[in-house]
């Protein structure tokens, strides 16, 4: 009997170590900032919940889990106790497969948990590795895809529409499923127009529901990018038209994984309305449009000389045409738009041969690497002079001033001046001015003025009426202060010269750009401790990097004191204060002495401590 008693304990004991454990196998989940690292198994233990995760990085590189790295369920915070495959403090160098095995432990999260969110710096979230909504019910989530997109049914037998100039309004909207406004997802919208390229981005506002909508002028049909977080889908957009989009934001995230992206193989986005047909195709076969597109394309080369550079471009531009050419389920529009972008794609690829490989290193992350001779000859360029798309109407779609350029300077008298080229290099200056949101001088107008081409000239009008008229509506807000720094002031002095008008007061200075995204989600955080602390005075300061425009025109809804610094003045205050990037915050006290400076948001509470203890 005492046997059988010891052997029902035991056999109880298994069990209730059993009902101690919770194992989920590749968990789902909803967002994340980073393709880093992901989690492969979650464990919840009594005492410990265990997460075995891998990191993807650059061979030799140094990875670890921030110290401060938390599981959070609704408003409650689970700390991280360590992790096994790296110390819990040290850096660790990624082997050379490029992947790292961890276990992190964390404390017990409860039971009956459905889903966590992980922050690797829970005090610095723009900046650390972030997974939003990790299920813990081992289902995939459902997503309520509408009805009419799961039947959609397209016409594919749309012609490309001829590239004629015709200035028109262009509406794109639709709406993100899976979007919470909490995972700090960005939509962005750039017209690859022939005038007004903007290398960032114009931000796309999303309401809470993940609506989303967005107007352009066009001057003529073309290509486009919407970037949802950092996946880019390329757009085919028309003057005048309406397309609605409908992304299926989780779907996105789980293609790019490790561990979902070949097992999942979901719709990512639909289209309706103006050419929806063939922005589906476009959508499904981008790669094979870009030569920059090939895996690994910069690591590949690296240290290779122009002709081995030019074999392998050749290579890949080959092989993609080939796949165009015999894929039978392309419409005739896909497949002219395709091969027409392609060999575009190839011919800038050869013409950039000495830019590519030059900063292949950097670009892939590869180190001592010896640069070849760059020399090359006249007939290195041959096959691209005779590409088809040089004599094709649908050349004028996307980057054509570009190639109107290459062909006035690098390779002048290759061919035959087009009527519309010397309006274009006249209106390109004119359309980059105007993309840092900065109106045309009295000297420009008389430029503009100069243009022939009437669809040319009223772009530009319209757009410069734009600008002036967002710079007048921002002049007239009120809140905000802007203040001249002399460029003399070297950086030993410059805080002390922007915070003497205010001692005896607590200041902020907030170092920023317009083109910096932690920095305007940061001040947003800080919204609530502005109000609160109403005493303090702060100090806003960005850099010539900040178009001069882009900076007038957001600073009116940011309340404070706001200086535009040179450059270098800039570079200097970083190397003084030691500080990599931004945004930086710097606390000066009462009596003028810096009291706090931190890189990287810190949280509005710490934040609000910091102010506080300087007033004391």
């Amino acid at each position: 009997m005492k046997n059988i008693a010891i052997t029902c304990f035991v056999l109880i004991a298994v069990c209730v170590g059993l009902q101690a454990k919770k194992v989920v196998k590749a968990p789902y989940f909803m967002a994340t900032n980073t393709s880093q690292i992901e989690f492969e198994k979650v464990t919840l233990g009594k005492d410990t919940t265990w997460i075995d995760a891998k990191i993807y990085s650059i061979p030799g590189e140094d990875v670890r889990i921030d110290s401060t790295a938390v599981l959070q369920i609704g408003g409650k915070t689970y700390a991280y106790l360590g992790g096994n495959g790296f110390s819990k403090e040290l850096w660790t160098k990624t082997p050379a497969s490029g992947e790292l095995a961890v276990t992190l432990k964390f404390e017990p999260i409860p039971m009956d948990t459905e889903s966590f969110d992980f922050f690797e710096m829970s005090e610095k979230k723009d900046e650390g590795w972030n997974i939003y909504g990790v299920r813990l019910d081992g289902k995939k989530p459902k997503i309520g895809i509408p009805e009419k997109l799961l039947n959609q049914q397209l016409d594919y037998s749309q012609p490309l529409p001829d590239p004629d100039l015709k200035n028109g309004k262009t509406v794109i909207y639709g709406r993100i499923l899976g979007y919470d406004p909490t995972h700090g997802i960005a939509l962005k919208f750039n017209c690859t127009d022939w005038l007004f390229f903007d290398v960032f981005g114009q931000s796309v506002p999303v309401a809470e529901d993940g609506s989303f909508r967005y107007e352009t002028n066009m001057m003529l049909p073309g290509e486009a990018t919407l970037r949802v977080g950092r996946k880019r889908f390329e757009l085919f957009l028309m003057p005048g038209g309406k397309l609605e989009v409908t992304i299926n934001l989780p779907e996105i995230f789980w293609s790019e994984s490790h561990l979902f992206g070949k097992k999942e193989n979901g719709q990512l986005i639909w289209f309706e309305g103006t050419y929806a047909a063939l922005n589906t195709e476009l959508v499904k076969h981008a790669g094979l449009m870009n030569i920059y597109s090939a895996d690994h394309f910069y690591e590949n080369i690296c240290g290779v000389t122009p002709a081995q550079y030019k074999k392998y471009v050749t290579k890949i531009y080959e092989k993609n045409r080939g796949e165009i050419l015999k894929n039978k389920s392309l419409s005739d529009a896909a497949r002219t738009y395709m091969i027409n972008k392609l060999e575009m794609s190839y011919f800038f690829a050869i013409r950039g041969y000495k830019g590519n490989i030059s900063y292949a290193p950097m670009i892939s992350g590869k180190k001592g690497v010896k640069r070849a001779d760059m020399t090359v000859d006249e007939s290195y360029y041959d096959d691209i002079l005779e590409l088809d798309f040089i004599h094709s109407p649908y050349i004028r779609y996307g980057s054509y001033p570009d190639f109107v350029r290459a062909a006035t300077e690098d390779f002048k008298g290759k061919f035959e001046p087009q009527p519309v080229w010397e309006d274009i290099l006249r209106a390109k200056p004119l359309g980059s001015t105007l993309a840092r949101l900065k109106p045309l001088s009295e000297k420009q107008m008389l430029t503009l003025d100069s243009i022939s081409e009437p669809e040319i000239k009223k772009a530009l009008t319209v757009k410069n009426k734009e600008v002036m008229d967002l710079l007048a509506e921002s002049a007239n807000k009120t809140g905000y202060t802007v203040c001249q720094l002399d460029t003399a002031v070297t950086a030993d002095g410059l805080l002390a010269v922007v915070t003497r008008p205010y001692r005896g007061k607590v200041v902020l200075i907030d170092m920023w750009n317009t083109w910096c995204g932690p920095c305007m989600r940061a001040m947003n955080s800080l919204k609530p401790v502005k109000e609160e602390l109403k005493d303090v005075v702060y100090v806003y300061i960005a850099d010539e990097s900040s178009p001069e425009g882009k900076w007038k025109i957001t600073i009116p809804d940011i309340h404070g004191i706001h200086y535009r610094i040179t450059n270098e003045q800039s570079s200097a205050l970083g190397k003084l204060y030691e500080y990599p990037g931004i945004p930086t915050y710097f606390v000066i006290d009462r009596e003028g002495k810096l009291s706090y400076k931190v890189t990287g948001f810190p949280g509005a509470e710490v934040m609000k401590e910091e102010l506080l203890k300087a007033g004391k």
